[in-house]
């Protein structure tokens, strides 16, 4: 080996960089998965993120997905027992209590005289639909 070969071999076809940062700087990165091309994406920023190291974020803050559902079945539960007319009910109870410490009764919505709201426990109830039919003029 006395003579230096001619062709002479390059490894520069890639180059480990140690020194940048991570890509995805967000503290509460929100993920988004490309399936086709298996690939993780942050939303918040846009940067391709490691599959790994976005199952590890994952995992680290559990607590916050726990929270979120929480929030969730929480939410469900007042959609499921959410009733217009009890919200009403809710409503003139609210201003029931305002009014008594001032010792004041409802007007009727038609007369506007005012009137104890115990009578309304004596009044009959009746279908609105059938209430409109009722005085309807026959066709």
């Amino acid at each position: 080996m006395d003579k230096l070969p001619d062709h002479i071999v390059r490894f520069d076809v890639v180059r480990v960089e140690y020194g940048k940062k991570k890509m995805c700087q967000c503290l509460n990165p929100h993920y988004e998965i490309d399936y086709q091309n298996r690939l993780v994406y942050c939303n918040d920023c846009g940067a391709v993120v490691d599959p790994l190291e976005a199952l590890s974020e994952i995992a680290r803050h559990y607590e916050r997905i726990e929270a979120q559902t929480k929030e969730l079945l929480e939410q469900r539960r007042l959609i499921a027992n959410y009733h217009p007319r009890r919200v009403v009910l809710k409503e003139l109870e609210k201003q029931y209590i305002r009014a008594e410490h001032n010792k004041l009764d409802p007007t009727c919505p038609h007369c506007h005289r005012p009137f104890p709201l115990a009578e309304l426990l004596n009044v009959s109830w009746c279908n609105s639909e059938f209430a409109k039919r009722m005085e309807a003029p026959n066709e």
